[in-house]
């Protein structure tokens, strides 16, 4: 019998979790642009990182 192959879907395991807005209080004077910025690289690198691990898991699956 041949043995099945796993989905990248069935190896990949992703926890979301709902943004909660009083976990970091801004202080006062905190600048709302830097703010921002880092909230926009730090999904920029989670998404790299997703991406980063599908391909990953291709390679491996077509190593096999």
């Amino acid at each position: 019998m041949a043995r099945q192959r796993d989905t990248i879907a069935g190896r990949l395991r992703l926890v979301l979790d709902a943004p909660d807005a009083n976990v970091t209080p801004l202080r006062t004077g905190a600048d709302p642009r830097l703010v921002s910025l880092v909230r926009l690289l730090a999904r920029q690198a989670a998404r790299d990182f997703v991406n980063a691990e599908v391909e990953a898991a291709r390679q491996r699956d077509l190593q096999d």
